[in-house]
This record gives C-alpha cells, sequence and structure tokens, in this order.
C-alpha cells in the first residue's frame, strides 16, 4: 500500500465535531457538561443557538479553544509564531449568549449591517429594521475589571464589542446580524496579517550623473630673472652755510 502524505489525507478540522476534536480533555468535558444541560431543557433553541455560534466563531478562529469553566469559550487565531484571542462566547445560563468580537462598530454601520436606534447601545438591523441587536462598546476605561475570558481583548488601546442575544431561537436576523459582525472583525484581522507579511516596496535608488573632472590647472609660467638692484644711495644731509667773510 503507497504511503499517503500525512498532510493531504488528514482533512482540515472544520466545523462543531472539528472544534471539539482539537479542544484539550478538560476544555471538551466542559463543553460536553454545559451541552447536555442545555439539550435537557424544553426548549432546544438555547442548545441550538450555542452551537451555531460556537461553529461559526470557530470557523472564522480555528486554532484550538480554551474554555473558562463552563461558561466561556475563548477562540484564537494565529498571531505569528504565537495566537491572539479573536472572540469569546459566553453563556451564564440567564436566556442569553454573549458574543465577544473586536470593535468594528462603525464599520458595520458604515457597510449598513446595522443602524443606530433610539436607545442606547440598541442598533437596528439594516434590512429587517423591526428587530434590534443589543450591542455594547467595551474598553479598558469603562470595564477596567474585565474577566478572564475578555480581559485578553482588551487594554493597549484595544476595544471590543458585547452582542448579547436571546435564547429564544436559534436563527433569524439578530442571530444573521450577529455572525455579519464576527466575519467582519475576521475579515479586518485577516487584512491586518496581511499587510504585515507584504513585504515593503523599496524605492528605486536614482544614481545622480558623475561630476565632470575639473581640467588641471594650467602650469604657471616661468618668471624672467631680474638681476637685483643696488640699493638707492643715501640722500645726503643739507650743508650748513656758515658766515660769509668779509673781503677787504
Amino acid at each position: 500500500m503507497p504511503d499517503v502524505d500525512p498532510a493531504i489525507e488528514a482533512p482540515p478540522q472544520t466545523g462543531f465535531e472539528g472544534m471539539l476534536a482539537r479542544a484539550a480533555a478538560k476544555d471538551r468535558t466542559h463543553i460536553q457538561r454545559h451541552l447536555a444541560a442545555a439539550d435537557a431543557e424544553a426548549d432546544g433553541a438555547h442548545a441550538a443557538l450555542w452551537r451555531r455560534l460556537a461553529t461559526s466563531l470557530f470557523n472564522l478562529a480555528p486554532l484550538t479553544i480554551q474554555t473558562v469553566g463552563h461558561s466561556a469559550i475563548l477562540f484564537f487565531t494565529p498571531d505569528g509564531k504565537y495566537r491572539m484571542q479573536l472572540f469569546a462566547l459566553e453563556d451564564q445560563g440567564d436566556g442569553k449568549l454573549a458574543v465577544y468580537l473586536p470593535d468594528v462598530l462603525n464599520d458595520a454601520i458604515r457597510t449598513k449591517i446595522l443602524k443606530k436606534a433610539d436607545a442606547p447601545d440598541e442598533y437596528a438591523i439594516v434590512g429587517s429594521l423591526r428587530n434590534v441587536v443589543h450591542v455594547e462598546a467595551l474598553d479598558a476605561q469603562n470595564t477596567p475589571e474585565p474577566a478572564n475570558h475578555v480581559k485578553n481583548m482588551l487594554g493597549w488601546g484595544r476595544k471590543a464589542l458585547r452582542v448579547t442575544l436571546p435564547t429564544v431561537a436559534a436563527d433569524g436576523p439578530r442571530v444573521d446580524a450577529a455572525e455579519a459582525l464576527i466575519a467582519l472583525a475576521a475579515k479586518q484581522r485577516a487584512a491586518a496579517i496581511q499587510s504585515r507579511s507584504v513585504p515593503a516596496v523599496a524605492k528605486p535608488v536614482v544614481e545622480k550623473p558623475a561630476a565632470a573632472a575639473k581640467p588641471a590647472p594650467a602650469p604657471a609660467k616661468a618668471t624672467r630673472e631680474t638681476k637685483p638692484t643696488s640699493p638707492a644711495p643715501t640722500p645726503r644731509a643739507p650743508r650748513r652755510e656758515g658766515q660769509k667773510r668779509r673781503t677787504a
């Protein structure tokens, strides 16, 4: 049987099952116990929404996940030789799910995903303006002590968004808007990585023309040899005239 290159034989692990397969044993146990409790609810919308959001987040940030207890999952993306947290999914069992992502709110409004509503932190969904989604902007000032699953996304000039979704339905305009926001954040992250990996184009060096050599100075003309001149005669002192002798 011919040898098969493992890189070709093993397809990339994506989707919900891929997320579980790549998780550490402890993190996988936390997820399974959390979903077991959600699946036991009378309405299956909670567990279905959790699975849908977790799958969407993992497909855009496909490194090994990390859990914080049974309530939150951290999603990572490559950052050179290291990794950087890009998303988080929180479920406190209070009828709401919270998705954390980088602050792309202005771009979401510019690209007509959301539209500012009248109530604070409420945004209408473009294409379904009767539905609004709750989006909070987080930074180091208004969140001085962030939770463990959020603290890596704040500080050093970084800001984040918290999108809150009710667990009453696993689909609909709110869920679609949340997935559009995380896709926008992942797109901007990929563009930032691409810009860092492309080397700067060096400006062409224009060589200056060599300066023309200056002509050698003409040899000095030989001067005629002059005879030494005798020193000028010293002027005689004026002659004193005495008294004239009388003559007889």
